[in-house]
């Protein structure tokens, strides 16, 4: 495989580090201080550096040492006064620090796969080595920060494809030695709007006549499929995913038309409608898309297809079962005379997921019974408590289930207004307090 020959150029370099952020800054300037004092050669690497070249923010920081990288994140968290993690197998450490900014720390190492599809084995490396083992040549470029600050490498040509739009695997054998690079580089497609290069399209279409997608295991093909899911576009990742063959690999019933597409683009607006209405309380975006992706697969193939995409066990159950709730709620839901109580009695029942799939998918006015649920309805909660029934003398058992309830469905149909009228409603219907 032919490389870029020019490997530095400080220039740029030295532009991108003035593009973080200034917390970001201060913190390379300490990485880059602390790396000088205990002699190791510090790099930020990877995400973060092509964030840096396509004017994106990062939220993280990603930093590779050549030395003692164990010992050097331990004294860097000591300076900075947080908490660092050690995960000494695989020579790496995370630190969290109290604005929430996650910083990584690894050995510059290099790996080998024993078989195809199986984890890697790590040994120590060169930054070369350390470049080489990453998944693609956008993520494979790094900023010298100790020695000779500010240099940045790109032996693979990362930033020239980045300027094509081009996606482009390190070299032969790694869609091979690790499949979940294709849903990887599914995701850096629709997020960035890059292109699998010719080349990789056709490595692609090499490993799944292998069949070598099937070696992957339930977790790690999920674990891809629940990241691919949470991303904002993540219609496109899977029409990615499609173009290429894999969703027919995974499941024959698998596929991504104008439906899905259109499901996935209202559930994406509806996390920006969460914001403008003030509801803080979110599902999970990935659960929300893949019921939107299920949600008109035959019911009598829902369970196979799950299985085949990694779902298991009661997280699977789950899912089936608020498939086949989509159309009952739906129904019972879209009546013109549907009430405030009849729609939190339904709801109540339904998960976040749900409600939002119901918000983004269903009739008119099954959508307005929704948003109304969620924006209102929901947080409607009776004056009255159970401590106030058993002061009012009511007994206590079941019974109080069944009063709070009066009161509560009182409160949403606007028959209650006060404590004071819900008093008034005891005493009419049950004849305490007196």
């Amino acid at each position: 495989m032919r490389h870029s020959t020019q490997e530095t150029r400080p220039v740029l370099a030295q532009e991108l580090l003035r593009r973080l952020p200034r917390h970001q800054r201060d913190l390379i300037g300490t990485a880059r201080v602390l790396g000088q004092r205990r002699g190791v050669s510090v790099y930020l690497v990877g995400g973060p550096v092509r964030d840096l070249v396509l004017g994106r923010a990062s939220a993280d920081i990603d930093l590779t040492v050549a030395g003692d990288a164990l010992g050097y994140a331990e004294a860097l968290a000591a300076h900075l006064g947080t908490r660092v993690t050690i995960h000494p197998r695989f020579g790496t450490a995370t630190l969290i620090l109290p604005d929430g900014l996650r910083l990584d720390v690894a050995t510059a190492r290099r790996e080998h796969y024993a078989r195809p599809a199986a984890l890697p084995q790590v040994v120590p490396g060169t930054i070369r080595d350390d470049l080489l083992r990453r998944d693609f040549t956008i993520n494979a470029m790094a900023v010298r920060l100790v020695p000779r600050r500010g240099q940045l490498l790109d032996p693979f040509g990362g930033l020239k494809d980045l300027q094509r739009r081009v996606l482009r695997a390190l070299y032969e054998h790694s869609y091979r030695d690790d499949p979940t690079r294709i849903f990887r580089g599914a995701r850096y497609a629709a997020r960035y709007r890059l292109r699998f290069s010719p080349r990789d399209r056709r490595l692609i279409r090499s490993i799944l006549s292998e069949k070598v997608l099937q070696r992957l295991s339930g977790d790690r093909l999920f674990h891809e499929l629940e990241l691919l899911l949470e991303e904002p576009r993540a219609e496109a990742a899977l029409k990615i995913l499609q173009g290429l063959g894999i969703l027919r690999v995974l499941d024959p019933a698998l596929a991504v038309g104008p439906g899905v597409v259109a499901r996935m683009k209202r559930i994406r607006r509806a996390w920006q409608r969460c914001d403008q209405l003030g509801i803080s309380s979110r599902p999970l975006r990935w659960r929300v898309n893949l019921l939107a992706l299920l949600l008109y697969v035959p019911a009598r193939v829902r369970r196979r297809v799950a299985e085949h995409l990694g779902l298991k066990g009661p997280p699977l159950d789950l899912l089936i079962r608020e498939l086949g709730d989509f159309r009952f709620l739906e129904k019972q839901l879209e009546g013109r005379s549907v009430g405030a109580s009849r729609i939190r009695h339904r709801l109540d029942r339904a998960s976040p997921d749900l409600c939002i799939l119901l918000w983004t998918t269903g009739a008119r006015r099954v959508r307005n019974g929704v948003e109304r649920y969620l924006t209102r309805l929901a947080s409607v909660r009776p004056a009255l408590t159970g401590g106030d029934l058993r002061k009012f003398g009511f007994p206590p058992g079941p019974n109080y289930r069944r009063i709070l309830d009066l009161l509560l469905e009182g409160r949403l149909e606007g028959r209650l207004k006060s404590r004071e009228e819900e008093i008034a409603f005891l005493r009419q219907r049950f004849g305490r307090p007196r």
